[in-house]
């Protein structure tokens, strides 16, 4: 099942997904999965190939869909079928593997799916809050069914659990996480690109950038201010490395933000 501990560090965007959005009977996606998701089918039948795994899919079926790399992710549909997907990030790893369950005896999980789309697309005051409730209590019905496998990331949690309580506070370095896990850095970094497609490093950098998104976003914070919070040396640094990842500067980013309201 889910890890008992873990924050939803940013739920990304809530979407409806029409019977007849996608036409062909066979679609590929070839992009990694940036960030989980937790799909609920309101009908439909299809097959989901995914890492090796064969996933079946029906009305009252939620999937899930791990953050990561995939080398594998095609769904050949027997019937087409509308679903809503929330797509979010985790400040650790929640599972390693997608998988299917059956909810059919629970009637609230449609509703609350449902729910968290019309406030998601709805858009106001304080639909992040609420759509960031809804997903918590999925989750939670989730949690306490035993619907989800165990995650096969044990051997990286106490890196991850470092992590996310010290990205803000400190310099991490990868030889104290391979430390941590007992393991060597060549293999820690190996299991961070499989479970991540990312580094060690580049995993730390992404919450970082993550955080600043949000303290952007608020328009509360200023720049300066959001560097010295994520552990800059300087506001020259953190806007490099803001830039690199975003494509855009701090100060563009907030702007944007201000002009969008």
């Amino acid at each position: 099942m889910f890890p008992e501990k873990f924050a939803v560090t940013s739920v990304k965007r809530v979407i409806y997904v029409g019977e007849h959005e996608y036409k062909d009977k066979i679609v590929s996606f070839n992009n990694p999965c940036i960030s989980n998701e937790l799909i609920f089918h309101l009908g439909g039948n299809a097959e989901v190939h995914f890492n090796e795994k064969v996933l079946h899919t029906e009305k009252d079926v939620i999937r899930f869909l791990p953050q990561g790399e995939n080398f594998e992710y095609t769904v050949v549909k027997k019937e087409f079928g509308a679903c809503i997907d929330i797509v979010f990030d985790t400040d650790i790893a929640i599972a390693d593997e997608a998988f299917c369950v059956n909810v059919k005896e629970d009637k609230n999980l449609e509703s609350l799916f449902r729910k968290a789309f019309s406030v998601w697309s709805g858009k106001r005051d304080g639909y992040y809050q609420k759509t960031l409730s809804i997903l918590y209590e999925i989750i939670s019905i989730l949690q306490k069914s035993h619907y989800s496998p165990k995650s096969k990331t044990s051997i990286i949690e106490p890196a991850l659990s470092y992590i996310s309580k010290n990205y803000l506070k400190e310099t991490i370095s990868v030889p104290h996480l391979a430390k941590l896990c007992n393991i060597s850095e060549t293999y820690l970094k190996k299991l961070f690109n499989e479970r991540f497609g990312l580094s060690p490093k580049k995993y730390i950098t992404k919450l970082k950038m993550d955080y600043a998104v949000e303290m952007l976003s608020s328009q509360m914070f200023s720049v300066n201010s959001i560097a010295e919070a994520l552990g800059y040396e300087n506001v020259y640094y953190f806007s490099r490395a803001f830039k690199k990842e975003m494509g855009i500067s701090p100060t563009e980013y907030m702007n944007k933000c201000k002009s969008s309201k």
